[in-house]
């Protein structure tokens, strides 16, 4: 049953005094880590960083401005970032001569439209990912005047497919997130205090299939992250107002089984979630991180998730975006905590996997009005690049950091039947399963690829499609394609 809430007309934004750039992006990040203890980039023996090094200056024309959601996008056969505006353009960027570069052509700017939220999904089965943008309409909540836009890239030209739609969205909304349902590919909405959307294609037509499945319901979304299992995806959304909702996939259809697994947590504001594999025991474990409120990691058991989360990780902030990766390719996943400083300083953080506070290097931006980020091997050098966003109270330019490390890596990227990254899909390694995001952190998406550290090759690699097809294969390359079995 759908929960009614209220929601103010307004968005009432929070004055800050914010300190202004007088000095270079990197300069005043460094300056702000004196003292927070876990701001120093330190070295191992081999001279290897093991926190982040700041390479914002392999951004080119990067202004300060508003922005929100980041999405790592396949576009004709190369990853690019797709980076929202609010109040200002929209971006497409890509690496090019050892920088990150604008590749924006003008019909995706859009720069009146405020978008928060965006991912890529081939929902059409073109082998070309779509772009959903969610928007807001400067909205906090409840209907807005704006619509949001899903791009196609036809004929070398994007087109919004949702320009003359019944089924675009009227509702103001946070995240948006590729996953593989009963029908095939779809996006998945998480609107604000307005009934949630699964958008897919039939028939060359949008259509929102979520009351189908009595997954429309009303509720504060925040986040969503696919959790696939047993050969098929199950769905987390995390809630502000109101319980969080797990969909657990059975046959044709969805149970929302949040009470019965303890996930619910209807006290918590959530706003970012990841899966990683905790244990490496083959199950997908669930990170949560919640506003001003204690964050949570949650191990996967036969009967349920347990609350498994250490002090480090549960203690509160401003918690914003989260992501699971192996970002110095030692063989152990990280997580990366990304925080808001509205009002006082509140550095990033840095966990392991076990949720245990790490140093974070340049990476913790303690002044940084940190919205969204992502994850990519953008410059193909088999080392992961994280990206932030900032903005919500205050214009601020994009940032870029990466681990340096000379450790091996392996990378895998399954394709679907259209040629397309099979988004959704569990990839095995050495016992070790990771999945192909579709969407997660709040307001994000990651890169088409399952990233591993640490990988001698050759090794042997089975790919879990989502629709429970498997594929197993001895990969020779650090970095390689597989494809769907039938292809």
């Amino acid at each position: 049953m759908s929960e009614t809430i209220e929601i103010p007309e307004k968005y009432v934004i929070v004055s800050a005094v914010l300190l202004f750039f007088s000095v270079a992006v990197t300069g005043l990040y460094l300056a702000g880590f004196e003292g927070t203890g876990m701001g120093e980039n330190l070295m191992d023996q081999n001279g290897s960083s093991t926190s982040f090094v700041d390479i914002s200056d392999k951004i080119e024309d990067n202004p300060s401005l508003r922005r929100y959601g980041l999405a790592s996008v396949k576009i004709q056969d190369e990853t690019k970032i797709f980076v929202t505006g609010y109040g200002g353009p929209n971006a497409l960027m890509k690496w090019e001569d050892g920088s990150l570069v604008s590749d924006t052509p003008e019909n995706l700017k859009d720069p009146d439209t405020n978008a928060i939220g965006a991912a890529g999904c081939d929902i059409d089965g073109d082998g070309q990912e779509e772009i959903y943008v969610l928007t807001t309409g400067d909205q906090y909540g409840g209907r807005k005047d704006t619509k949001d836009r899903l791009y196609d890239l036809q004929n070398g030209s994007w087109v919004d497919l949702l320009k003359n739609s019944s089924a675009t969205n009227r509702y103001s909304g946070r995240s948006v997130a590729c996953h593989y349902s009963p029908q095939g590919y779809s996006f998945f909405v998480a609107r604000y205090a307005g009934p949630m959307q699964m958008i897919t294609m039939k028939d060359n037509t949008v259509q929102d299939i979520a009351s189908k499945y009595s997954m429309d319901r009303t509720t504060g979304g925040r986040s969503i992250v696919n959790v696939p299992r047993n050969g098929s995806v199950d769905l987390f959304v995390g809630n502000e107002r109101g319980q969080n909702f797990y969909y657990n996939r059975t046959g044709d259809g969805y149970e929302e089984v949040a009470e019965q697994l303890g996930l619910a947590d209807a006290s918590l504001p959530a706003r970012g979630v990841t899966v990683y594999d905790r244990g490496e025991d083959g199950d997908l474990d669930l990170a949560v991180s919640n506003w001003n409120s204690k964050n949570k990691i949650y191990s996967r058991e036969s009967d349920g998730f347990t609350d498994v989360t250490p002090e480090d990780f549960s203690r509160k902030g401003p918690a914003r975006s989260l992501m699971a990766e192996d970002f110095d390719n030692d063989g152990n996943t990280s997580i990366y905590l990304n925080n808001i400083a509205s009002r006082q300083k509140a550095p990033n953080r840095f966990f392991n996997s076990r949720g245990e506070e790490i140093p974070i290097g340049d990476a913790s931006e303690p002044q940084g009005l940190g919205t969204g980020a992502t994850v990519a091997d953008i410059n193909k050098d088999g080392t992961l690049e994280l990206v932030l966003a900032h903005g919500e109270t205050g214009s601020q330019p994009l940032t870029m950091y990466r681990i340096p490390n000379d450790r091996s890596y392996l990378r895998i990227q399954p394709l679907w039947k259209s040629g397309a990254p099979a988004r959704n899909a569990l990839v095995e390694v050495d016992g070790k399963v990771k999945s192909v995001d579709g969407g997660s952190g709040y307001l994000n998406q990651m890169e088409p690829w399952a990233h591993f550290g640490n990988v001698s090759t050759p090794v042997d690699v089975t790919v879990t499609f989502p629709d429970g097809q498997q594929k197993s294969k001895k990969i020779q390359d650090q970095t390689a394609t597989i494809d769907y079995p039938e292809r």
